[in-house]
């Protein structure tokens, strides 16, 4: 027989008792914190300073365009997903929106595709800026301090944090963020004080006259954008630890988007500003780093430190907050015994998610020193890149179709046409767009391997699904029903 804690929903075994399990902290995380988490999971300082060459590559200085419609994009999904969070609060984010929303398979192959997300975050977040600090350390004051070191102790200190409790993670993401964004506000408020907004500015930043390659240009480059508004959804994994889940999710996740979306679009005109609309724009995707000359314009040479201080600080606080999430994700899919159910045990004394913790850690050190060694970190930030969009368009756009379905099933009665079927339909349509946008034509090497490495994982997922179908049905269900306090009832009368 199984047993269901009374709590969260989830299944026991019949020899183990609820109260002698100890459970993730309730209670300790408000909307603000939420929203944070959300915030700092894009990484706001990184999500633009590594973003904005690679976008610049295809769109040229019509970047900033790229981020007004990765805002819309993303906002819709945020509202669509928001919709989703308020009846199903679950540490399991997207597999428990997708299991319940539409079935448990669809569940687990979101899920699945969902790993090419949060667990490669912190490589994303941490392995490029390593490279970065090297080379600006190298050339100020001629001090080797290699990327590798530079990660590996990053990852370390993450798997400590994380480990020791939610609350100190979440201090420490509040404290990051602050740093970052006042240190890069500052630098944009005075980039507008002393040069000013031009026609030229809004023309090229804003139009398709700014980008060489046209409207394609444009979509392939928002393949970036929108993965620097990734991450808004990661307030929902830590559900179980929110207060009034049902109601701070829902927020956080759509404030979040535009408060980051506001400050892209600050931050990038301004950028654009300093670095120069048309004769050097197309310059930008070869220069090391050209944030540091934006900063030295602006303050001098102090400017280069205070750009690196918070990009230094706005990658590790991603990388927290995606270690944070990830693990929780890998925690919830071992309770419900879909993934070795090893990785659903809490330490004793911090009841943190122990084992979760240093699966992730391990798969940080290995994707992320051996991409970078192959392929050099600027590479490495690249593929990871566009294997991290691409896979999560997928697990987007299944959100936003798992919306109408999961109302039309179990609350017509709350149903909203702009809300239930406009906006996620229009949100299904953008992403395929810019999906589109990155396939055809195919990119040069290695952006094409992620591509392919996109496709036989969702091959790979679609297989283990029938397998486990087939092999241990209650454990892709219990999916469906991972959710706790008094939605128990309502899954078991649902399925």
């Amino acid at each position: 027989m199984v047993r269901r804690d009374q709590d969260t929903g989830e299944d026991r075994g019949s020899g183990q008792s609820a109260l002698d399990e100890p459970r993730l902290r309730e209670n300790v995380i408000g909307l603000p914190a939420a929203t944070i988490q959300g915030i700092t999971h894009m990484a706001p300082a990184a999500g633009i300073i590594l973003s904005v060459p690679f976008i610049a590559s295809f769109a040229g200085a019509a970047f900033p365009l790229a981020y007004m419609l990765a805002l819309i994009v993303t906002l819709i999904i945020a509202t669509s997903i928001g919709q989703l969070a308020k009846h199903l609060p679950s540490a399991g984010g997207f597999y428990s929106y997708l299991s319940r929303g539409i079935n448990p398979s669809m569940g687990f192959l979101t899920g699945w595709m969902y790993f090419l997300y949060d667990p490669l975050i912190p490589c994303l977040c941490t392995v490029y800026v390593g490279a970065l600090v090297e080379n600006t350390l190298q050339q100020l004051y001629g001090i080797y301090f290699p990327w590798y070191v530079f990660t590996v102790i990053v990852f370390a200190i993450l798997a400590a944090l994380t480990f020791f409790g939610i609350r100190l993670s979440i201090e420490s993401i509040i404290f990051f963020a602050a740093v970052e964004v006042l240190i890069t506000l500052a630098l944009s408020v005075t980039i507008f004080a002393t040069q000013g907004v031009s026609g030229e500015v809004l023309r090229s930043g804003f139009t398709l006259a700014g980008t060489p390659q046209g409207f394609h240009g444009l979509l392939f480059g928002m393949i970036f954008s929108v993965l620097a508004f990734t991450g808004f959804e990661s307030s929902a994994p830590l559900a179980e630890e929110t207060r009034d889940p049902r109601r701070t999710i829902k927020w956080a996740v759509v404030l979040s988007t535009g408060l980051q979306g506001i400050y892209y679009l600050i931050f990038g005109l301004a950028s654009l500003i300093a670095y120069g609309v048309v004769a050097t724009i197309e310059r930008m995707p070869e220069d090391p780093n050209p944030f540091y000359q934006i900063a030295n314009s602006a303050w001098g040479s102090i400017g280069s430190i205070l750009i690196l201080l918070a990009l230094v600080n706005s990658a590790f606080g991603c990388s927290l907050a995606g270690q944070t999430a990830g693990v929780r994700v890998f925690y919830k899919m071992g309770t419900v015994g879909v993934l070795p159910s090893s990785l659903g045990r809490l330490h004793p004394r911090y009841r943190t998610p122990h084992v979760a913790i240093a699966m992730q850690t391990l798969i940080s050190l290995i994707v992320g020193l051996g991409l970078g060694f192959w392929l050099t970190p600027a590479g490495e930030f690249g593929f990871l890149g566009v294997l991290i969009t691409v896979g999560l368009i997928f697990v987007y756009g299944a959100g936003m179709l798992a919306v109408p379905v999961f109302y039309r099933r179990e609350h017509a009665n709350e149903i909203n046409p702009l809300l239930t079927y406009v906006l996620p339909i229009l949100g299904i349509a953008m992403l395929a767009l810019v999906l589109y946008g990155s396939v055809i034509p195919l990119p040069d090497f290695p952006l094409n391997i992620a591509l392919l490495v996109d496709g036989v994982w969702l091959v790979l997922g679609v297989v283990l699904v029938f397998i486990l179908g087939r092999t241990r049905p209650r454990q892709l269900m219990a999916g469906a029903d991972a959710i706790f306090g008094q939605q128990r009832e309502e899954v078991e009368e649902g399925l």
